[in-house]
């Protein structure tokens, strides 16, 4: 089986979660950043994972235009979704079309993490923020769930394990 994950990030944490992923699964796993994907990539896997970060509920305008330009294709494909944001939120609606979830395999919520080597100055500047409110607040600095990572990789294992060719 080969298994084709596309994602987009924007702070590497989705990037991060997807190699995680992909030391998990069964399968021949290839990582696709959404800007060298292209809609006939999407013939050579026998499953999709679509991945992506979000701010806010919202994922990048590159994301959302390949999703709305590949719909009818991704539709008919076995199909996993998975957004890396806020754990205690349902970002879902806002990263993915009801349409897309009804059709999809499996869906998750990764978490994320800050990291604030990445990016330009003024991205890096952000996170570098955002890490001083956490810390001022007392609260744990947002992780990736592995756990969830893991449960997600099993499900798609047993799906591989059940295949007949």
């Amino acid at each position: 089986m080969r298994i084709g994950i596309i994602y987009t990030t924007n702070n590497e944490s989705t990037r991060k979660s997807c190699k995680i992923l992909e030391g998990k699964l069964n399968a021949e796993t290839q990582l696709i950043p959404i800007e060298m994907a292209k809609k006939d990539c999407l013939l050579k896997y026998n499953f999709i994972i679509l991945a992506a970060s979000a701010i806010g509920g919202k994922v990048q305008g590159s994301f959302k235009l390949y999703v709305s330009s590949n719909l009818k294709t991704l539709k008919g494909r076995p199909l996993g979704l998975i957004v890396n944001c806020e754990e205690d939120r349902d970002r879902f609606s806002k990263a993915f079309t009801e349409e897309l979830l009804d059709s999809s395999y499996i869906h998750s919520n990764f978490g994320y993490e800050l990291n604030p080597d990445y990016g330009n100055y003024i991205e890096r500047k952000k996170t570098n923020k955002l890490i001083s409110k956490y810390k001022k607040n007392n609260e744990n600095l947002p992780t990736l769930n592995i756990d969830e990572i893991d449960r997600f990789a099993d499900d798609i294992n047993k799906m591989i394990e059940k295949r007949v060719d």
